[in-house]
Order: C-alpha cells, then sequence, then structure tokens
C-alpha cells in the first residue's frame, strides 16, 4: 500500500499534458526497478469493459477515454526461452503477478495432466514450503487452484510431488516454473 501511494505521488509528479505511453512504462518499471521491461507493459479497460494495452509510442490521453484512468501492470509476451531472463526480478514477477497461473488455470495456455501437477506441486512448494507430515493433512492442496477443470486425482499427484521437495527456494522454482510452462 505504501509504495502504491509512493508511485502515485510519482506519476502526479511525473504528468505532463502530452505525455507518451512508454513514459508511464518506464516509470512503473523504475518503480518496480526492472530493467528487462520489454517482456512488461501496462493495460486498461475501455468504455466495454475490454482489456487495451497502453501504446508507448502514443499520447496517453489520446488513449484514455474514461475517468479515472485505472492502469494495470501486466506481462506482454514470454520469453521463449526463460533462461533469457537475467534477473530475478523478472522472473519473479512472471510468477507473483501469477499471470503464468492465471493463464493456464483461465486455459489461454492449454497443459497436459502432467505439466499442471508439476506447476501446482511448484505453487505448492512456493507457498507452504516444505512437506510436514504433521502440518498438511490428507488433502491439504484442495484449496489450490492447479487447472480449468481441477480433480482430486491432480490433487492427489500435486501433493504426491510436493512431499518430495526439501529446501527448494523461491528463485529456483520460479525458473523451473517458467521453464516448464514456455515448453508447455
Amino acid at each position: 500500500m505504501r509504495g502504491e501511494r509512493r508511485l502515485r505521488r510519482h506519476v502526479c509528479a511525473f504528468w505532463q499534458k502530452h505525455s507518451k505511453g512508454q513514459a508511464l512504462v518506464d516509470l512503473v518499471c523504475e518503480h518496480l526497478n526492472l530493467l528487462e521491461k520489454d517482456y512488461f507493459g501496462l493495460t486498461f479497460a475501455d468504455g466495454d469493459t475490454q482489456k487495451n494495452w497502453l501504446d508507448p509510442s502514443k499520447e496517453i490521453k489520446k488513449q484514455m477515454r474514461n475517468s479515472p484512468w485505472l492502469f494495470a501492470f501486466a506481462v506482454k509476451f514470454y520469453p521463449p526461452d526463460p533462461s533469457q531472463l537475467t534477473e530475478d526480478i523478472t522472473r519473479s514477477l512472471y510468477f507473483i503477478k501469477h499471470t503464468l497461473r492465471d493463464d493456464m488455470l483461465s486455459g489461454r495456455l492449454p497443459c497436459s495432466f502432467v505439466t499442471h501437477a508439476l506447476l501446482g506441486s511448484y505453487t505448492v512448494q512456493a507457498e507452504l514450503g516444505d512437506y510436514d507430515h504433521d502440518d498438511h493433512g490428507s488433502d491439504y492442496v484442495s484449496d489450490f487452484r492447479f487447472a480449468p477443470n481441477q480433480t482430486r486425482e491432480l490433487e492427489e499427484r500435486v501433493m504426491e510431488l510436493h512431499r518430495n521437495y526439501k529446501y527448494v527456494c523461491l528463485n529456483q522454482l520460479t525458473y523451473r516454473y517458467i521453464c516448464l510452462s514456455s515448453s508447455r
């Protein structure tokens, strides 16, 4: 919340009558300390609630027809080879923003049962840490969503895979998640 208010102050201070979209994208990326900004952009909803990308080459005011102007930071495209992402912050934003996860849950990125199970196990490891028999019940993943049509069989496979992970750090999980989802 504090970071969001600070960003709003920067945007207000930055605002000029003829500012182009790229200036706002650059400001947000600077605020996030993000250097690999080509993968990201800003979206907004028009009057029909249709999602649009802010065109970096056009003036912002000419693209916006509604008030208030609300933008969302989003992933524009996935790199063909995730090893091209050199910074932890870039990989983390892919994962933290749940872009890949959202795309798989909605069916925009179709995945096999095996891929959903692996990605689900990475998600559980990132959220809960190592498996602990005393802390985790027999259905400890039932509140998570891994696939559009999630089954008990998928949840059991996710738990089976998760039980095998020990001391896997978030950066490793993020990298594995991106690699696997990009190769699907």
